[in-house]
């Protein structure tokens, strides 16, 4: 059976990209959109900066008087962009997203054609591992938001899209693999990816009570190429 026959989700619903034709997700539109080079970057300026406080203080810290000061704007210029801090976050919260989905996506798409289960696992993981890491005011916002929330909607088309890519990974590995097989293998990986995740947001507490969070995640990346070996190998 080819592999364009079994990647449905359960339920016979097929997974849609988390990313619209126009390369965007559908959203709440800022105040102004940018206009022009000049436009773009001002704008990125105020959500990298938004990041950053995010990162640093949560939700709560994005105020824009502060954001303005830290950016080195008026208010009035990130009034022009944007009406207001939910405005921000939710601007912010998509860029994270697509970039999400398009690196997750990626590093499940590579050819793992003839390697092992656990240099496969390392190949797969570090590229999304390194993403969280260098991004971590996302936590923020993918935690707060609510089931219905345009970033929630967002973040649960990236998942079921994440969980169709690793369906196809394991069918290129397993080629006579069984659907049902298949798609709870899956998910079994996409859960202990999740441990990861959480992990890695925890990181600086386990750091800072003596953890090795690398060791941690070596362990977890252990059990998933011994996970694959017994059922798959």
């Amino acid at each position: 059976m080819s592999k364009s026959s079994h990647r449905q989700s359960p339920g016979n619903k097929t997974v849609n990209s988390p990313i619209s034709e126009d390369g965007n997700l559908a959203s709440e539109k800022s105040r102004r959109s940018p206009s022009g080079e000049r436009g773009q970057r001002r704008r990125n300026l105020i959500l990298d900066t938004a990041a950053d406080l995010l990162a640093d203080g949560g939700p709560e810290a994005i105020n824009t008087n502060v954001l303005a000061e830290q950016a080195g704007i008026s208010v009035g210029s990130v009034y022009q962009y944007f009406s207001n801090k939910e405005a921000i976050l939710t601007a912010l919260g998509e860029r994270y997203i697509q970039q999400l989905g398009s690196n997750t996506v990626a590093a499940l798409q590579q050819d793992v054609s003839g390697l092992d289960f656990a240099t496969m696992i390392d190949r797969v993981i570090d590229p999304m591992i390194a993403f969280e890491r260098k991004h971590p005011a996302f936590r923020h916002l993918n935690a707060g938001q609510s089931e219905e929330g345009t970033l929630a909607q967002a973040t649960q088309r990236i998942d079921r899209e994440i969980l169709a890519t690793i369906y196809d990974l394991l069918l290129r590995v397993c080629p006579d693999m069984k659907p049902i097989e298949g798609w709870q293998i899956a998910r079994m990986m996409k859960a202990l990816y999740k441990g990861m995740s959480y992990l890695i947001q925890q990181e600086k507490e386990i750091v800072k009570d003596g953890g090795d969070i690398d060791g941690m995640i070596t362990d977890m990346k252990r059990m998933m190429a011994d996970y694959l070996e017994n059922h798959l190998g």
